[in-house]
């Protein structure tokens, strides 16, 4: 069959299609750190990131064999959070993930969980990492209040299930979530 045959407008658009999902498939699994200080990402998920507009804040503390496997954004009408990210972090041997979340604003507080541990946050102050019920959890989980200055962007730390996104794996301990909390800072 020859391309001729069909129109031009057909044919860029299944370019367009394939650059967008190679893009797409691209962006979501990002290259793995060496490090076990910092996790890098791509310079494709930076620069997506950073096009919201927002203060990009990252934990610079990640557990051995975890790796930024996926960057969400969202910007819109029907985000009552306005502009937001989710990076979602993953050890696919030990089948644990755990996301850090931000948000402009429409934010409000966390109701306090079963048990709560202390975060303090050389950049933004003190903070709670609760364990309780949130979000899509269907058992209890860890979740962290907002972080950030009073008019945001604001930063938590996001346990297993509270998200689809989250709901294929288990959580890390409390101790590594609150020290990947405290570790969160603005990138340059």
């Amino acid at each position: 069959m020859k391309l001729s045959k069909f129109p031009a407008n057909l044919v860029f658009c299944i370019v367009i299609a394939c650059i967008i999902a190679y893009m797409s498939a691209v962006i979501a699994q990002p290259k793995p750190s060496q490090t076990n200080s910092s996790i890098k990402l791509t310079p494709i998920q930076l620069k997506v990131l950073r096009s919201l507009g927002l203060k990009v804040a990252l934990p610079t503390y990640i557990p051995a064999n975890f790796q930024a496997e996926k960057v969400l954004v969202e910007a819109g009408r029907e985000n009552v959070q306005g502009l937001r990210y989710f990076v979602i972090y993953q050890n696919f041997s030990a089948n644990k993930c755990f996301a850090i979340e931000s948000a402009s604003g429409g934010i409000g507080d966390l109701p306090s969980g079963t048990r709560s541990y202390p975060i303090n946050s050389s950049i933004f102050g003190k903070s709670l990492l609760e364990f309780g019920l949130y979000g899509n959890a269907k058992q209890p989980t860890l979740l962290s209040q907002w972080l950030g200055e009073q008019n945001g962007p604001f930063y938590r730390f996001v346990g297993t299930g509270v998200v689809p996104e989250l709901s294929d794996c288990s959580n890390i301990t409390p101790q590594e979530a609150v020290k990947i909390s405290q570790s969160i800072r603005y990138l340059d």
